[in-house]
């Protein structure tokens, strides 16, 4: 099983198959803001995971200025 592939679903919720790094790549992001609303410093790290998940799925789904823009985010 390789994880970082859209076609591995990891569940689907009302007709819409998640895969597992959509999934992982949304729950850090939703973290990463609930911390940064905290003023928690871990919400850094979070948001780094969740850029970089982004970044994988959006080349698998050939959204390359997406793709780009989450690079621009990392920086």
């Amino acid at each position: 099983m390789y994880l970082f592939d859209i076609k591995q679903i990891f569940f689907t919720l009302w007709g819409y198959p998640m895969s597992y790094l959509e999934f992982f790549g949304t729950v850090a992001g939703g973290l990463a803001v609930w911390l940064s609303a905290r003023a928690n410093v871990w919400s850094w790290p979070l948001g780094l995971v969740n850029v970089t998940l982004f970044f994988f799925l959006f080349f698998q789904v050939q959204l390359y200025p997406d793709m780009l823009l989450q690079v621009f985010f990392f920086i």
